[in-house]
Formats: C-alpha cells, sequence, structure tokens
C-alpha cells in the first residue's frame, strides 16, 4: 500500500511542479488529477496499482474535512453576517453539482453501452 501511495504522491507532485515551472493559472494539485486521469484513461497505470490507497483513502476522506472545518471557528463572526447568503450559495452550487455530475454519469454510460 506504501507502493501505491507514493504512486500517488509523485504524480501530484509532478503537477504542482508543471505548475511551478510553466506558471500555469491552475493549482498543480488539478493538474495532478488531469495527469492521473490521463494515465489511467491510457491504461499506461492500471486502477488495480493503486485501487487499495484510494479505497482507503475515500473510506477516511473526513479526516481532510477537519482542519477546514475547525479553521471555521475562527471566522463564525463573517459567517453570522451572511449566513442566509452562504446558505442560498451552497443550495444551488450543490444542485449545479449534482446536475452536472448526474448529465457526465449517463453520458459515460451511454457511451459504455455503444461500446
Amino acid at each position: 500500500m506504501f507502493k501505491q501511495f507514493l504512486i500517488l504522491l509523485v504524480i501530484n507532485f509532478l503537477g504542482i511542479l508543471i505548475q511551478n515551472i510553466f506558471h500555469l493559472p491552475l493549482p498543480g494539485t488539478i493538474l495532478g488529477m488531469i495527469i492521473l486521469f490521463i494515465l489511467l484513461w491510457t491504461k499506461v497505470l492500471k486502477v488495480e496499482s493503486i485501487e487499495k490507497v484510494c479505497n482507503f483513502l475515500v473510506l477516511n476522506m473526513i479526516i481532510f474535512f477537519l482542519p477546514p472545518a475547525v479553521e471555521l471557528l475562527e471566522y463564525m463572526t463573517l459567517l453570522e453576517k451572511g449566513f442566509f447568503k452562504i446558505i442560498i450559495l451552497l443550495i444551488v452550487t450543490t444542485v449545479i453539482t449534482m446536475v452536472i455530475t448526474g448529465k457526465t454519469v449517463e453520458f459515460c454510460i451511454k457511451r459504455m453501452e455503444k461500446k
């Protein structure tokens, strides 16, 4: 599992390195995810080679949300002032995300059925 985690870290670091070298407006971590997607899509990297660590990270995803949640406590006064704006924004963006995700999955399923 250490080898799998190292593969993910190297791909992430590669994305950050590319972003720093070329001064791209896209975050390096996003570039790393794009590189990972391309490697998986072209089958250069097999799903089985990172599957266990990915499953572990997804199962323990809550750990990654704890620091930002605790940090929010420092900005409680700002949150209280714009509470309703924030709630509306959260609802709208959640709906947009759900619709786009649903349409993307629907497109992928239809495409897979054609093959």
